[in-house]
């Protein structure tokens, strides 16, 4: 599946890019979609955040992205960790205690914040030492009211001033004497729609996860079903758990399970409000899908028979064997940013260990190797017998995964 955002530079004195904005859309034609704000930013921190590299959009620059205040209230930002991200609090937000108390809290967690399109005034005074950032639109205030307000700004010394709207060569020299910082608008560039490419989630299995999540006793068992069934969703998942706790070792999360229990309740909600908003393609490649599924249960079966420990790792790393392809990205650029157990990562990366081994057996059998996969059968002390039925059981176990489908 495809996805859209438009960037926009956001660019210091010397022309460099500092930041980008990023602007949600349904499509190349470079427009705010018909479809609520909340709506927007939820389907594009899911799109550009949770299924790929930020890095890939933006490089080095920072990335600016509009929070309506519902979902500030609610918590949705929290879940992200990055440091390229800055969160802008709309011009429509209400300055109430509720919202500065938010503010703090995502302060407390290391965000960078910015208020978007600011009109200066004394509703805004108490969130303003919280504050990284300040857009000031040049349509909106003059030039000599935002040069007021940068002065009477100097106590807040971590504040830096983007001036916005800035169309002709005079504005921004203009903007400069102003005190501005950084600068955005169609004199430099217009907004730039990209096409990206992304996972989807099957529309079906993300609605029996809310339903799920939504109860108040959480079946884990049956939550590691739901997120065993579908790439998409495993993939995100552990995506997510990423962001959320930036600099965790990721060996300490070694299954899907274990960091369906790690979340907890409250985040689990808020993971699945993000894939609910980011359905799957009715055009993906089920093919590749199907067979991704296959090799994950067909990895385990063999786990069980040759080494049971390794049962979990066994069926991630089936899952996950074909993410470079789904994605069209290196394996090498997909796993740094997957909780996977080192193992799983060594098998995808390098062919390396036991999984490695398992793998090779797979494609061995796929590719209808029988000389090589009758030696590795031998090594592993597994009859060809065994290794059929492992294979015809987990090709039974992904039909049926479709046949529930199709008869729901």
């Amino acid at each position: 599946m495809n996805c859209f955002v438009a960037r926009q530079a956001i660019l210091d004195k010397q022309g460099n890019p500092f930041g980008y904005e990023l602007l949600f859309r349904l499509g190349l034609d470079n427009r705010f979609p018909d479809i609520e704000a909340e709506l927007a930013t939820r389907r594009l921190m899911a799109e550009q955040f949770l299924s790929q590299k930020i890095e890939d959009l933006v490089g080095e620059a920072l990335c600016f992205v509009n929070f309506p205040d519902a979902l500030l209230r609610e918590g949705m930002a929290d879940a992200f960790h990055q440091h390229r991200l800055v969160i802008e609090i709309l011009e429509d937000a209400t300055p109430d205690p509720a919202l500065l108390e938010a503010v703090k809290r995502l302060k407390g967690l290391g965000l960078k914040l910015a208020l978007d399109d600011h009109l200066p005034g004394s509703a805004w005074d108490a969130f303003l030492p919280f504050m990284d950032f300040i857009k000031l639109d040049l349509r909106q205030t003059s030039l000599a009211d935002c040069a007021r307000f940068i002065q009477a700004c100097r106590r807040y010394p971590q504040l830096r001033f983007i001036a916005e709207k800035v169309e002709t060569r005079e504005e921004f020299a203009a903007a400069e004497l102003a005190g501005f910082e950084f600068f955005q608008g169609y004199y430099f560039q217009q907004p730039q729609v990209i096409r990206r490419r992304i996972l989807t989630t099957d529309e079906l299995t993300a609605f029996e996860l809310l339903a799920a999540v939504s109860d108040n006793d959480i079946d884990y068992n049956r939550l590691t079903e739901l997120f065993s069934r579908d790439l998409s969703l495993s993939y995100n998942l552990l995506r997510y758990v990423n962001n959320l706790h930036m600099g965790y070792r990721h060996q300490n999360i070694e299954n899907l399970r274990s960091a369906i229990v790690y979340l907890g309740h409250q985040q689990l909600k808020r993971f699945t409000a993000l894939v609910m908003t980011a359905y799957v393609s009715k055009n993906k490649n089920i093919e590749l899908y199907r067979l991704s599924i296959i090799r994950a249960k067909w990895c385990e079966l063999l786990a069980e028979q040759v080494s049971s420990g390794l049962k979990d790792d066994a069926f991630i790393c089936g899952l996950f064997s074909l993410l470079d392809v789904l994605l069209e990205r290196p394996m090498a650029e997909i796993l740094p940013h997957l909780s996977v157990a080192e193992n799983v990562s060594q098998a995808l990366l390098e062919d390396k260990g036991q999984l490695g081994f398992f793998m090779g057996l797979v494609h061995d059998h796929e590719q209808a190797n029988w000389p090589q996969l009758q030696q590795r059968l031998a090594f592993i002390g597994l009859s060809e017998t065994a290794s059929s039925q492992s294979y015809e059981q987990a090709v039974q176990w992904s039909n049926r995964l479709g046949n529930q489908h199709r008869l729901n």
